[in-house]
């Protein structure tokens, strides 16, 4: 699967921030699934205070190839147990800074 290019790791990156607030984050390598007619899917997940994370799976609904202003912000953020755990499973994290 492919890896996000630079202004999407750029957007995951803000995102992320957003999401936790600020804490220290990771994201996945590469996107879980990606194509035009399901979206592009990436997991972040951060460190939750006792152990274990708390995960977050994104899907772009197109690739970023320029900048994305909040009318045209359409990416899905999911966050229910049942939505992410494909993210549980995943062992390609990287550390966002």
């Amino acid at each position: 699967m492919e890896a996000p290019n630079a202004l999407e790791r750029q957007y995951l990156g803000e995102t992320g921030h957003a999401v936790y607030r600020g804490r220290s984050f990771q994201r996945t390598r590469n996107f879980l699934f990606g194509d035009p007619s399901r979206g592009y899917a990436i997991c972040l997940r951060s460190a939750k205070r006792g152990g274990g994370f708390d995960h977050t799976l994104l899907i772009l609904q197109r690739r970023i190839s320029g900048a994305v202003s909040q009318v045209e912000d359409d990416v899905q953020i999911l966050r229910a147990a049942a939505d992410v755990g494909a993210c549980r499973t995943r062992s390609d994290w990287v550390d966002v800074r």
